[in-house]
């Protein structure tokens, strides 16, 4: 999978990719697995303070083996709901700013970028009736009371009846939770980091500067136009 980049141009988050920005990535590959092999279900609630994660900026881990990972907050202002994020992904595959100075240097091929997003566990599944349409997205049998990821398809509609909006198109949602759902930050998705892209600065001295930061990882580094 290393060496893929995803897809350039507007998504939820904005008009564009920024000029002298860095971005981790992980492609769409022709024939690869399908996003559903990617998402945690059942969403793993995290304290944001224990875990040292904020909505700005991201942090990272170290697993057992010695492999750092990245934990990155997805805002609610731009994906207002877990599953718009994860549509956008579908279509385009992942691609996250991060700032000039975020620990990249112990980043390697082996690395992971862990999703959160402030909507993806329902703490009060269990109180849940089973709403129309509900499958578990992932195959795993899921009842809707047990949390499953698949509650976050059963959202309102932005774009028309049961559609909701991305930057490019929409994608159909099922009906809403009842009574209702309440919410807690969790890691929804786990995705290799298959790239750190910077997006060409006009300027050959930035541009220079942030080659040489992205260097510094254990990543494949790529440069974009966008």
């Amino acid at each position: 999978m290393n060496g893929i980049q995803a897809a350039g141009g507007r998504r939820l988050c904005g008009s564009g990719r920024t000029a002298g920005e860095l971005y981790l990535e992980c492609g769409l590959m022709k024939g690869g697995s399908p996003i559903e092999d990617r998402l945690m279900d059942l969403p793993l609630e995290v304290d944001p303070v224990e875990m040292g994660v904020s909505a700005i900026g991201i942090s990272t881990f170290t697993d057992e083996h010695g492999v750092t990972h990245v934990l990155d907050w997805v805002g609610a202002d731009s994906y207002p709901e877990m599953a718009d994020f994860i549509e956008e992904a579908r279509r385009k595959g992942v691609s996250r700013k991060v700032s000039r100075t975020a620990p990249l240097g112990d980043l390697t091929a082996q690395s992971c970028l862990y999703l959160l997003h402030p909507r993806a566990v329902v703490t009060n599944a269990s109180t849940l009736a089973t709403p129309d349409g509900f499958a578990c997205p992932c195959g795993k049998g899921h009842a809707a009371q047990e949390g499953c990821i698949g509650l976050g398809w059963h959202v309102a509609p932005n774009a028309g009846p049961g559609q909701r909006r991305l930057a490019d198109g929409t994608y159909p949602v099922k009906a809403p939770l009842s009574p209702a759902p309440e919410y807690a930050l969790g890691v929804f998705m786990v995705v290799p980091i298959t790239a750190l892209t910077v997006i060409q600065h006009p300027d050959p001295t930035i541009q220079a500067d942030r080659e040489k930061r992205a260097g510094q990882s254990g990543l494949p580094v790529f440069v974009a136009q966008e």
